[in-house]
């Protein structure tokens, strides 16, 4: 939605002040990453585009941060005058994605590797935060699957991503999940990207998927198998109790 900002400019050691439109202005905050409605403080034109200053109007923020805009091209414009498009703000307050205890305990690395490449992308380095979520994808799988096959962890280290999903997970949901992700990822981290029609919105989607299907079912056999464990404890208390009554009685007819 096209809106007006006012903003200040120079000429020949003389400011002046103008009407400028903007594509859009920023809906959340960078810094407390709220959505929010902005409070417009100043703006200042010049030849590297435009620099708008807001505030944050939450109560525990207030806090200002810069959008950048850049002008619009020829092609882009509807009328003869230009309009300037939302580039970025600054500063940015990286914020984590935080996982359910059951994917922290399960896959350490892949939170930590998932949170790095988050950070890049935040940061705008989106040639390298793509190959950082496949990383991350490949440490949640295999230690997965290592948990579930403890017998055959050397060879799933070894085997490439895509081997281990065929060869290893038999759970079909994540099966196919973790193939689609495989698939989209695959592309970020070579010279060509085979998947022009998918972004690295779709491959963040895609490894969330993945990581809820591997959180339901370890969650689901840990549920299940928590009976079975409470009563072999209780039969091997049970049989230890009885082993102390016997030696005991040995000793006393001895």
């Amino acid at each position: 939605m096209t809106t007006i900002i006012k903003a200040e400019y120079e000429i020949d050691l003389a400011l002046h002040r103008k009407d400028f439109k903007v594509n859009k202005i920023q809906d959340f905050c960078p810094l407390c990453h709220s959505i929010i409605e902005p409070i417009y403080r100043y703006a200042w034109m010049d030849k590297r585009g435009l620099q708008a200053v807001f505030e944050c109007p939450k109560e525990n923020c207030h806090k200002l941060f810069i959008a950048y805009y850049r002008a619009s091209t020829p092609d882009e414009r509807s009328e003869i005058e230009t309009e300037y498009y939302y580039s970025s703000s600054e500063p940015i307050r990286v914020k984590k994605k935080d996982f359910s205890e059951t994917i922290a305990s399960l896959s350490p690395q892949f939170c930590e590797v998932y949170n790095e490449a988050q950070i890049a992308e935040q940061r705008r380095l989106k040639h390298i935060c793509g190959a950082g979520f496949r990383r991350a994808l490949e440490f949640l799988i295999k230690d997965y699957l290592i948990h579930e096959k403890k017998d055959e962890k050397e060879e799933i280290e070894n085997k490439n991503l895509l081997a281990c999903i065929e060869q290893y997970v038999d759970e079909p949901r994540i099966k196919e999940c973790a193939k689609m992700a495989e698939w989209l990822s695959d592309g970020e981290s070579h010279y060509y990207r085979k998947w022009g029609d998918k972004d690295l919105n779709d491959l963040k989607v895609i490894i969330d998927l993945t990581v809820n299907w591997v959180d339901s079912e370890s969650l689901a056999k840990k549920i299940i198998e928590e009976p079975k464990k409470k009563k072999k404890r209780k039969k091997r208390k049970k049989e230890e109790k009885k082993e102390k009554e016997e030696k005991k009685e040995s000793a006393q007819d001895n």
